[in-house]
């Protein structure tokens, strides 16, 4: 596997289910059966776990106010999504409706 692909394997037998290829690095998250993931771009992903590809269900992009990279992990707490980015924290509220 590359360092930059996205994939979910069977855990028992490590057999490969499906790869997405070249993606851009992320920082993952799991909360609540789902996957947060946070690209080093700023571009933010909810990601279904579904075995057979790669679902995103949604994506959004952090506010501009930070030039730099994001590398810190993006935490769900208390229904909300708290993502670093540089020296911007920024929450999100995630409950559902």
């Amino acid at each position: 596997m590359g360092g930059r692909d996205f994939f979910c394997a069977e855990l028992l037998t490590g057999k490969l289910r499906f790869r997405e290829r070249r993606m851009e690095k992320l920082s993952l998250t799991a909360a609540e059966g789902l996957i947060y993931g946070l690209t080093q771009g700023g571009e933010m992903l909810l990601i279904r776990p579904n075995p057979g590809r790669m679902e995103i269900v949604s994506r959004f992009k952090l506010p501009a106010d930070s030039t730099e990279l994001a590398w810190a992990h993006p935490v769900v707490c208390g229904g909300r999504l708290y993502v670093r980015q540089g020296a911007f924290l920024y929450a999100y509220d995630i409950r559902a409706e």
